[in-house]
This record gives structure tokens, C-alpha cells and sequence, in this order.
């Protein structure tokens, strides 16, 4: 029996752990229109999965952060979605390039 509540511990360990780790980010635009700048991206709730996701729109210059889109089930959906908001950005007139950044816990 010792075995199985050393067991039960180191698991809800790892499971408290992983609900208090900040959200993966992995694919990032970074958008400018002169001097303002604009970040999109797909934050994924657990390392590693696709879904749960959901899309951050940071407008840090106005100090503004919104999530217009997220998918539990759909993979690709957000990041569908974040290419779709860069994409509108450029037609505005704003310059935007794509950034890989590797996944944090």
C-alpha cells in the first residue's frame, strides 16, 4: 500500500503543477504600424497540445490584452485564426512577420 500512496502523491504533484504553469505559447506575430506595436499569438494550455487553445490579441501601447478566439476540440482553429488577424492588420497598412518561439512549461 505504500506504493500506491507514494504514487498517488507524485501524481497529484505533477497534476498541481501543471494547472499553475503558464500557458505555451509557440507561434507569435509581431505587427507594427510605425511606432506601435502589436503581438499575436496562440497561447496552448498544456505543453505540447494543440487544444485547449486560444488567440492573444496584446496591444501593450494601449495596454490592452484581448482573446477573441479559442478551441477546445478543433485543432488548427486558433492558429487559423491568429494568421487571420495578422492578415487583416496588413491590409490595414501594418507590417507584420511571423515568429517561432519555442514552447514554455
Amino acid at each position: 500500500m505504500p506504493v500506491v500512496a507514494s504514487y498517488l502523491r507524485r501524481t497529484s504533484i505533477i497534476l498541481l503543477a501543471l494547472a499553475f504553469a503558464s500557458p505555451a505559447i509557440a507561434t507569435e506575430y509581431l505587427c507594427r504600424d510605425g511606432n506601435i506595436e502589436r503581438r499575436i499569438s496562440v497561447e496552448y494550455e498544456h505543453k505540447g497540445w494543440k487544444v485547449p487553445c486560444k488567440v492573444k490579441y496584446d496591444k501593450s501601447s494601449e495596454g490592452v490584452i484581448d482573446y477573441p478566439w479559442s478551441a477546445e476540440t478543433t485543432v488548427g482553429y486558433c492558429e487559423d485564426r491568429a494568421e487571420f488577424l495578422a492578415a487583416k492588420l496588413e491590409n490595414w497598412g501594418w507590417v507584420c512577420r511571423r515568429v517561432e518561439t519555442e514552447e514554455t512549461p
